[in-house]
């Protein structure tokens, strides 16, 4: 690799906390962090789940970058005892990615409420939720982290947004299942956006960045019907995989991004390109 190349891309001795890390996005995007040299902490309510996909790899120097963290987004004392630990035992604190995502969860709400409801019908309480963990924990960790960044003379921070952060989900591609892409999904997907913006421009004159990345839908085993109304409004006419978004993840971290702070990345196989 080129003199150039490792000047951009290299991120050793740099501190990572990646919250949500331990999903199908997030694991890819810590797996590519730690391999760039990075200390990736995966910071996530289900912390057994990242501690099992570590556990799963084969490259003992990748594995020895990847720190687990348990953490409830929702909660500032949470949050900030997470950072406290993690400035205590890894120090350099130089980044943070926000690639949580939540929905909504039926178990959590009233019997008769459904997360899945049209407009007209949806409940309060699981608008409440969602907003509650994509944009409130989206909010908390990226105040949070601000000390430390000020503490280290900067930072990078990455928001993780959506397709449907940008254009209004297409309700057509989820035909007759009852599923769809809820309201509040959307607007606190939306809502992230101009946040990141806000934290670029009020935090700049600290030495530290705020981008978003926009992801489009990853595969991940979903019906023959979906995948055919999806593929239909895609021009590269497929999901994305989790990999495909390492790279993007790879130059917002890195220095090749060391004069974008406020940008949003999109990366959606072209789907809001008509």
């Amino acid at each position: 690799m080129g003199k150039i190349v490792d000047q951009l891309f290299d991120l050793k001795n740099r501190v990572i906390v990646l919250a949500g890390g331990a999903g199908q996005i997030g694991f890819k995007m810590a797996m590519a962090l730690a391999d760039a040299g990075g200390t990736v902490a995966i910071a996530d309510l289900d912390s057994e789940m990242a501690e099992q996909k570590i556990k799963e790899l084969k490259d003992p120097d990748l594995v020895s970058r990847l720190k687990v963290y348990p953490v409830d987004v929702s909660s500032k004392p949470n949050i900030e005892e997470l950072f406290r630990k993690i400035d205590s035992e890894l120090g350099n604190l130089y980044g943070l990615i926000n690639c949580f995502h939540f929905k909504g969860n039926s178990r959590k709400l009233d019997a008769n409420s459904n997360f899945f409801a049209g407009f007209e019908d949806y409940p309060e309480e699981a608008w409440d939720q969602v907003h509650n963990i994509n944009l409130k924990g989206t909010f908390l960790m990226s105040q949070a982290v601000i000390p430390y960044f000020k503490k280290n003379g900067g930072g990078v921070i990455v928001n993780i947004s959506s397709t449907y952060g940008n254009v209004s989900p297409n309700k057509n591609i989820y035909g007759n299942s009852g599923i769809n892409a809820p309201v509040a999904y959307s607007s606190s997907k939306a809502a992230i956006i101009n946040l990141t913006r806000y934290i670029a421009t009020h935090m700049a004159e600290f030495g530290i960045r705020a981008n978003v990345l926009s992801l489009g839908g990853v595969y991940n085993n979903q019906s023959e019907d979906f995948l055919k109304n999806y593929k239909a409004l895609t021009p590269l006419n497929r999901m994305a995989t989790a990999e495909e978004y390492q790279g993007a993840i790879l130059f917002l971290l890195g220095d090749a991004s060391s004069y974008m702070t406020g940008s949003n990345v999109i990366i959606d196989g072209g789907w809001t390109s008509w």
